[in-house]
Protein backbone atom coordinates (compact mmCIF):
# COMPACT_ATOMS: atom_id res chain seq x y z
CA UNK A 1 0.00 0.00 0.00
CA UNK A 2 1.51 3.50 -1.03
CA UNK A 3 0.07 7.23 -0.73
CA UNK A 4 -2.93 7.29 -3.32
CA UNK A 5 -4.17 4.50 -3.15
CA UNK A 6 -8.19 4.05 -2.53
CA UNK A 7 -9.07 1.32 0.05
CA UNK A 8 -12.07 0.15 1.83
CA UNK A 9 -12.26 -1.43 5.47
CA UNK A 10 -13.00 -5.38 4.35
CA UNK A 11 -16.16 -5.55 6.87
CA UNK A 12 -16.78 -1.99 7.60
CA UNK A 13 -16.36 -1.11 10.88
CA UNK A 14 -19.10 -2.31 13.34
CA UNK A 15 -21.59 -0.08 14.62
CA UNK A 16 -21.40 2.71 12.03
CA UNK A 17 -21.99 3.65 8.62
CA UNK A 18 -20.81 1.13 6.32
CA UNK A 19 -21.14 3.91 3.53
CA UNK A 20 -18.22 5.80 5.05
CA UNK A 21 -15.73 3.19 5.55
CA UNK A 22 -16.41 1.88 1.46
CA UNK A 23 -13.96 4.16 0.18
CA UNK A 24 -10.77 6.08 1.61
CA UNK A 25 -7.43 7.54 0.62
CA UNK A 26 -3.85 6.86 1.94
CA UNK A 27 -2.41 9.46 2.58
CA UNK A 28 1.23 8.80 3.90
CA UNK A 29 2.58 5.12 4.98
CA UNK A 30 5.36 4.22 7.64
CA UNK A 31 7.03 1.19 9.28
CA UNK A 32 7.68 1.62 12.74
CA UNK A 33 10.98 0.90 14.19
CA UNK A 34 10.24 -1.65 16.23
CA UNK A 35 11.14 -5.45 14.79
CA UNK A 36 7.21 -6.28 14.98
CA UNK A 37 6.30 -3.52 13.26
CA UNK A 38 3.86 -4.11 10.65
CA UNK A 39 3.27 -1.20 7.79
CA UNK A 40 0.70 1.25 9.19
CA UNK A 41 -1.03 3.73 6.92
CA UNK A 42 -3.02 7.05 7.31
CA UNK A 43 -6.58 6.92 5.86
CA UNK A 44 -8.80 9.89 4.92
CA UNK A 45 -12.37 8.59 4.59
CA UNK A 46 -14.97 9.59 2.92
CA UNK A 47 -17.40 12.65 4.77
CA UNK A 48 -14.68 12.84 7.70
CA UNK A 49 -12.75 15.35 8.29
CA UNK A 50 -10.26 13.79 9.79
CA UNK A 51 -7.80 10.60 9.10
CA UNK A 52 -7.75 7.51 10.89
CA UNK A 53 -4.85 5.13 11.20
CA UNK A 54 -4.44 1.59 10.36
CA UNK A 55 -2.71 -1.66 10.17
CA UNK A 56 -1.83 -2.07 6.72
CA UNK A 57 -3.41 -5.46 6.75
CA UNK A 58 -6.99 -4.30 8.34
CA UNK A 59 -7.55 -2.84 4.91
CA UNK A 60 -8.20 -4.17 1.07
CA UNK A 61 -6.79 -1.65 -1.87
CA UNK A 62 -9.33 -1.18 -4.04
CA UNK A 63 -7.56 1.15 -6.46
CA UNK A 64 -4.03 1.93 -6.72
CA UNK A 65 -2.22 5.16 -7.28
CA UNK A 66 0.00 5.05 -10.38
Amino acid sequence: MKAGDLVKHPKGVENVCKEKYSLGIILSEYTPQHPTGAQQVTVMWRGMQSYLVYNADQLEVISEAR
